[in-house]
């Protein structure tokens, strides 16, 4: 076990880190469902999820754990190896495997020259079983995914991890190459059989199509991240360049970028990503005042409740003691206006539609169309 503690750190690295990763790649994830199928499936996010972490993992396996400069400045052996099937003479050699005695193959099983070998196999298992399951890759599509994929672990280490160290640490084995690669083909040849009991993407897709036309809180939801997503970008970007932030760039960005397609009848980039459109209750073009009322409350009144709150909390810090209590009670409704926005939020939830779509007689309809429609 001690041998494998170096492999499981790593893991454990990744693990927690993973979370995080998560969180920031779930709008993308999020917009690339909903703009290739109109509807999510939570299978299938689940899959890219188990995809990308495996590939953490593996990176992780082949990079981690970071020695010191000084090690590695010590160390006095070969950089690469190449010359094919050294790990076969290894194992005939040193493992003390005899094929006619049974009693010799378990702690051949054990040693080294087995055991490393036959995790650099396993190592790109689950990569191939990915590449045919999820992916729809052929074999000879995959086996170049697969001989890049361990090709890039090796240069990795070869290259001192990009330079950053004054020698490699670990060894450019061609060995590597031939088992990280047959260990992919390994796992798309497993897949086949496999793919049988899981769901099937075909079926998945079909009924992502069949729910396309359902505009969800989760839809809606993502077209307003993306939008504010680029409004607080170009702002951040902005402020950088100037050096000082204004609000009236912030007001005005949010009217080219939201309120003008709007009112002229197009969908925002987020909309337009998600395939969705802003009309009126009956889906005709949504009236000058509907979006006038439809960004008022969606947008204006609970940024400015949530920064008019703020602003009242720092200030009780600073004014004189005989205000506190205004200030007090100011806090506490703003927390209450603040709790019915919440409140309203998860009734949407049941209703299918935002407060301010409902005050302002706006919906968001789908755009989406089909393989049969198109």
């Amino acid at each position: 076990m001690a041998n494998l503690a170096p492999y499981i750190s790593s893991i454990r690295l990744i693990v927690v880190m993973f979370p995080f990763l998560a969180i920031l790649l779930l709008l993308p994830f999020l917009i690339r469902q909903y703009h290739r199928y109109g509807a999510i499936s939570g299978w299938m996010v689940g899959v890219n999820y188990a995809f990308i972490f495996y590939l953490l993992c593996a990176y992780a396996l082949t990079i981690l754990p970071l020695p010191t400069v000084d090690q590695v400045r010590a160390m006095t052996g070969p950089v690469e190896n190449l010359h094919l099937f050294d790990f076969v003479h290894d194992f005939i050699t040193y493992s003390g495997f005899v094929l006619t005695q049974p009693r010799t193959w378990l702690h051949a099983a054990k040693s080294p020259q087995f055991i490393q070998p036959f995790f650099n196999l396993l190592l790109t298992l689950p990569f191939g079983m990915f590449l045919r399951y999820q992916y729809k890759k052929r074999f000879v599509t995959s086996l170049v995914l697969a001989f890049c994929l361990t090709l890039s672990f090796e240069l990795i280490q070869r290259s001192a991890l990009f330079g950053l160290y004054p020698r490699p640490y670990r060894l450019f084995d061609v060995d590597d190459l031939l088992l990280n690669t047959c260990g992919a083909m390994l796992g798309w040849l497993i897949s086949g059989p496999l793919g049988k009991i899981l769901p099937k993407k075909e079926d998945i897709v079909e009924t992502l199509e069949e729910r396309s036309h359902r505009v969800s809180i989760n839809r809606k939801s993502v077209a307003i991240l993306l939008d504010l997503t680029v409004i607080i970008v170009c702002d951040v970007t902005y402020n950088l360049i100037v050096g000082q932030p204004h609000q009236l760039i912030s007001i005005l960005l949010y009217l080219f970028w939201v309120v003008v397609p709007e009112l002229v009848g197009w969908p925002t980039l987020g909309q337009r990503l998600v395939h969705l459109k802003l009309t009126d209750k009956s889906g005709g073009k949504a009236g000058v005042l509907q979006v006038v009322l439809r960004n008022l409350f969606g947008y204006v009144l609970v940024i400015g409740l949530f920064a008019a709150e703020l602003y009242v909390l720092n200030q009780t810090g600073t004014v004189i003691a005989s205000e506190l209590g205004t200030y007090y009670f100011l806090s506490l409704f703003g927390l209450f206006l603040i709790l019915v926005f919440v409140i309203s939020l998860f009734v949407s939830l049941f209703t299918k539609q935002f407060f301010h779509e409902i005050l302002s007689g706006t919906r968001l309809v789908s755009t989406y169309q089909n393989k049969a429609e198109k």
